[in-house]
């Protein structure tokens, strides 16, 4: 049950943290093409982890929860080259870089976690939830960051 509630937590938390730099980049027309790719990046990494909550169960065995990490990283991965994909506006290519970065090292992070989740010591999976979510943690600190550095730039 916990390790359903840390994908859960995971997952929304990127979510949340990509609709922010939306919802942040506000600003002119200049900038509107930008905002529109961010926009549906996180539109449709929402809309698959919106998917893939249905697959938590309190039932699911460890082979299925593995299948479902699996399937989290494949959003993320899938959000990653849509990201990639954009076009910044000039000034903006290395903070979009280091918004991509973050965002892969996310993916890594919930990677790693699978590998470890899937143990049957239960205080390995422990030790590995508390990673987990440090790592979210810090990935939402840093994107953060960004997101602010982002918006600066963007307002001028």
């Amino acid at each position: 049950m916990v390790r359903r509630c840390m994908r859960v937590r995971a997952g929304v938390l990127l979510a949340l943290t990509l609709a922010v730099v939306v919802a942040g980049c506000g600003g002119g027309d200049d900038h509107s093409g930008y905002v529109k790719a961010l926009n549906k990046a996180q539109t449709e990494l929402a809309s698959r982890f919106t998917a893939l909550q249905s697959r938590i169960t309190p039932t699911s065995d460890a082979a299925q929860d593995s299948k479902t990490l699996l399937a989290y990283e494949a959003a993320v991965t899938t959000t990653v080259g849509d990201l990639r994909a954009v076009d910044p506006p000039a000034g903006l290519a290395p903070l979009h870089r280091r918004f991509v970065a973050e965002v892969t090292a996310y993916g890594a992070a919930l990677r790693k976690a699978r590998g470890e989740l899937s143990r049957d010591d239960p205080r390995a999976i422990l030790a590995a939830q508390g990673r987990l979510r440090s790592a979210v943690a810090a990935t939402g600190r840093q994107l953060n960051a960004t997101i602010q550095a982002i918006n600066r730039k963007l307002e001028g």
